[in-house]
């Protein structure tokens, strides 16, 4: 397959990673992907050093129409079977493309409300298809917009299992921080934006190093909005005095040796997000997580049983959990060894990729070959009997 991803943003998050990722998965297993994307925004950079192919237009207006014929005569240059769009931006500028005969998907990973009819018209009438990363999202759309449940395709996120496991070096991070083995280590790990909770964490820690002052923290995360976001928790930090104890690491490559490292990954989002690509990597690591009731998060975690539950934006909530996990040995160790077990069966990104193929094909109208797929299938069996193998040696 051909496939265009069409990505408008000026910040770099979860979202646009697994953006890169899957586009560059496509191009390993014989298929061709681009990602469009802004000449001025923090993707490019990242792209680049992701290895990503990617290709730079200035991507500034919802309507554009120049742009939006430069998008039209990429796809008919490299003969292009699908674009995908990831934002209304990115729709509102592949509609065209869409009303001159090129399947578009719209693909939706955060739960907040679509808002205005014009908005909603569009994932009715304006695209091919539409991708979430969860079922509450597609219950948004049937119930709040009146969108076609056959429409939409629910297909979660997922990780590396062989980037991810817990079989890393615990002290390469932690050498880093000054840390011995020994010491608690409780990271929160993402884009610092405000439906992030970061503040909520550092509240959190305040709290617990009250009761436990050899407990660390870290947040490992870059700010938007010109970093004012991060200058803020930065500001937190400072006035709940414990910057000695919590660590703002800004934005990190090697997030699967903070995860070794960590005794507990806190996921402190309040709202828009759907499915946490976090929780994915921590569980992949065999890591205790403590995380808020957002998107498909209960659906997922089994209260004391793979992790912990907590409500958005309680701080004390949050840091009860988090005490209780650092005092209770065996409930850690059971919620690390089930998540662990959980993402073997659920997470595996070659499955994820898979499932997506099958939906972009579908809706492009276009055949798979059999043969690739089959042989995707053992490569990607024979990487994830490896790991599972590597992580229980551990």
């Amino acid at each position: 397959m051909k496939i265009l991803h069409l990505e408008s943003s000026r910040s770099w998050g979860g979202q646009e990673y697994r953006t890169c990722l899957e586009i560059n998965w496509l191009n390993a297993h014989g298929h061709d992907a681009w990602l469009i994307c802004d000449c001025n925004s923090e993707v490019l950079p990242k792209a680049h050093e992701l290895g990503t192919r990617v290709v730079a237009m200035p991507l500034r207006r919802r309507f554009d129409p120049l742009i939006s014929w430069r998008l039209w005569r990429f796809c008919r240059r490299n003969r292009v079977d699908l674009v995908k769009a990831y934002s209304s931006k990115d729709h509102w500028l592949a509609l065209p493309l869409y009303f001159s005969g090129i399947p578009l998907t719209r693909v939706r990973s955060i739960t907040d409300r679509i808002g205005t009819k014009a908005r909603a018209f569009i994932f009715k009438h304006g695209c091919s298809a539409i991708v979430v990363v969860a079922d509450a999202i597609k219950r948004q759309l049937v119930g709040q917009n009146g969108v076609e449940p056959g429409k939409i395709h629910v297909i979660g996120s997922a990780v590396d299992l062989h980037k991810f496991h817990p079989a890393r070096d615990r002290m390469k991070f932690r050498r880093e921080l000054g840390l011995d083995g020994e010491t608690p280590l409780i990271a929160n790990i993402g884009m610092i934006r405000p439906d992030k909770g970061q503040l909520v964490f550092v509240e959190a820690a305040r709290v617990v190093l009250a009761q436990r002052p050899n407990a660390r923290f870290a947040i490992v995360g870059q700010g938007t909005g010109r970093r004012k976001r991060g200058e803020k928790v930065r500001d937190a930090i400072i006035r709940a005095g414990i910057g000695d104890r919590l660590f703002l690491l800004g934005y990190r490559w090697d997030t699967p040796d903070i995860f070794a490292a960590a005794d507990i990954m806190a996921i402190t989002s309040l709202h828009t997000e759907a499915s946490p690509v976090v929780l994915r990597e921590a569980f992949a690591s065999g890591r205790a997580v403590v995380a808020t009731k957002v998107g498909d998060v209960p659906e997922i975690i089994e209260h004391r049983q793979n992790g912990l539950l907590v409500e958005p934006s309680d701080s004390d909530g949050l840091a009860a959990a988090i005490l209780e996990l650092l005092a209770h040995r065996d409930l850690l160790e059971r919620c690390a060894a089930n998540a662990w077990r959980y993402a073997q069966e659920h997470f595996s990104f070659d499955s994820m990729m898979r499932s997506t193929l099958t939906v972009d094909a579908t809706t492009a109208g276009v055949d798979l070959e059999p043969s690739v797929t089959r042989r995707d299938d053992a490569a990607s069996r024979a990487r994830e009997t490896e790991a599972c193998v590597s992580s229980r040696l551990s």
